[in-house]
């Protein structure tokens, strides 16, 4: 009896009446997890990894990404926002970055944390991993959640270069929780911590963790659908009351280099890489030892990082013109992460080892993945090899596995198609 796969949950979703079946959507998908069958897109689970690559290919907006609805936060008695660093660079100059994180205390929050505030903390943290594993290089980041399950499908071998620590926003989560239960008394379940994220890898995350036990946070929201309600609440903003910390020096987690330069020390040396396509072939080169020079390499799969993420709402080049230009003008805050390092020290921010994802078997029975290589390479040979995805399939290779797997058949390929009525065309008009 076949071993039933994993289930993934995703927060993309294709809406069938509006796809076409072009296969732009095929063509960009890093992990080959699009197939167009029948007319319409279909995304494999177990491959797809949540880049939102996508999504923005849709001219026909068929390819929708997901987040929760805000009507979840009222099942808990008290309710905390966690803003990505991103989320201060959507607003224009003439709304301040505090008035646009305390207005989310006017949409039904109770309280607001950034993941500025970890910034310095999270760069001590990789610092310390770093030297302390002089072993392994060189050491990847883990804080896009996408580029982690890229490594999970496509270079499971990198498994073990992962940084093993959480993102900031898990980190913030795990403080924030214990820092509600000490002061105001509630239990775990009165607690609701929800992101406010701006790519659809981090809504996975957020309901599907890699390498937790469990989920540390109860829901996700795009940075778009916030950014919406914010603004309609911003003209009631005068009468609200009282003062609300910012950390505008730690927004530069969001921008794609900073990350790099903050880790660099003299006796670090740091890489930062950002696109996906980028990101592929930097892993391939790191899989080859080409890049064993490097202590640490910072990947992010939206190009320029976080405000690049598909559910920002500011183009990608003005929210880091915005968010550098707020660090220029900030005042540095001597912040005390004396709880930080006690909850690390207890090994709360530890990731586990975290598993590849078979998708590149042809069987789980040796014999029957030999037979099925050898059918494979039989049908690649008569295959024109243009890689068109005419036939619904990424690539030729890709048609001639979906093939031997039953999921397409030969006459898919249009190109092979119409080479073989011509022929018969030819061999009628020879009679």
């Amino acid at each position: 009896m076949s071993e039933k796969p994993k289930e993934y949950f995703h927060a993309i979703h294709i809406v069938s009446d509006l796809c076409t079946g072009c296969t732009a959507c095929v063509r960009v998908c890093p992990t080959e997890a699009i197939r167009v069958r029948h007319g319409k897109a279909e995304i494999d689970p177990q491959r797809c990894i949540d880049c939102g690559q996508c999504v923005t290919s849709c001219s026909f907006h068929a390819i929708v990404p997901r987040s929760d609805s805000l009507e979840i936060i009222k099942k808990f008695k008290y309710k905390i926002a966690i803003i990505a660093s991103s989320y201060g660079g959507q607003f224009t100059e003439d709304i301040s970055y505090p008035t646009a994180k305390k207005a989310l205390l006017t949409i039904g929050f109770d309280d607001v944390a950034e993941e500025a505030f970890v910034t310095d903390f999270m760069i001590s943290l990789i610092r310390s991993y770093i030297r302390e594993n002089r072993e392994m290089r060189p050491i990847l980041s883990s804080n896009c959640p996408a580029v982690v399950r890229l490594i999970q499908v496509k270079f499971p071998s990198l498994l073990p270069n992962l940084l093993h620590v959480e993102a900031p926003m898990s980190i913030l989560t795990q403080f924030m929780r214990e820092r509600a239960k000490r002061l105001y008394g509630f239990d775990d379940h009165d607690i609701g911590i929800f992101l406010i994220v701006p790519c659809v890898a981090q809504v996975t995350a957020v309901h599907q963790p890699e390498g937790t036990y469990k989920r540390l946070q109860d829901g996700a929201f795009s940075i778009g659908m916030i950014y919406g309600l914010v603004r309609e609440k911003l003209k009631k903003m005068d009468d609200f009351n009282g003062n609300i910390d910012t950390y505008e020096n730690g927004l530069s987690w969001a921008l794609s280099g900073v990350e790099s330069d903050l880790v660099d020390t003299d006796d670090i040396r740091a890489l930062s890489v950002n696109g996906i396509d980028n990101v592929i072939n930097i892993l391939s080169r790191v899989e080859d030892h080409y890049l064993d020079q490097y202590d640490y390499i910072v990947l992010r799969s939206c190009t320029n990082g976080c405000v690049g993420g598909g559910l920002n709402v500011e183009n990608p080049f003005v929210a880091m013109s915005r968010i550098k230009k707020m660090m220029k003008n900030a005042q540095h805050k001597e912040l005390d992460f004396s709880e930080f390092v006690a909850l690390n020290q207890k090994g709360a921010f530890i990731v586990q080892p975290l598993e590849q994802r078979s998708i590149m078997e042809l069987d789980k029975d040796f014999k029957q993945a030999l037979t099925k290589m050898k059918k494979l390479n039989e049908i690649l040979i008569k295959l024109p090899g243009l890689n068109c995805s005419a036939c619904g399939s990424p690539t030729c290779y890709a048609l001639a596995e979906d093939i031997v797997q039953g999921k397409a058949e030969l006459e898919d390929c249009v190109v092979l198609l119409r080479k073989m009525n011509y022929d018969d065309d030819n061999k009628k008009g020879d009679e």
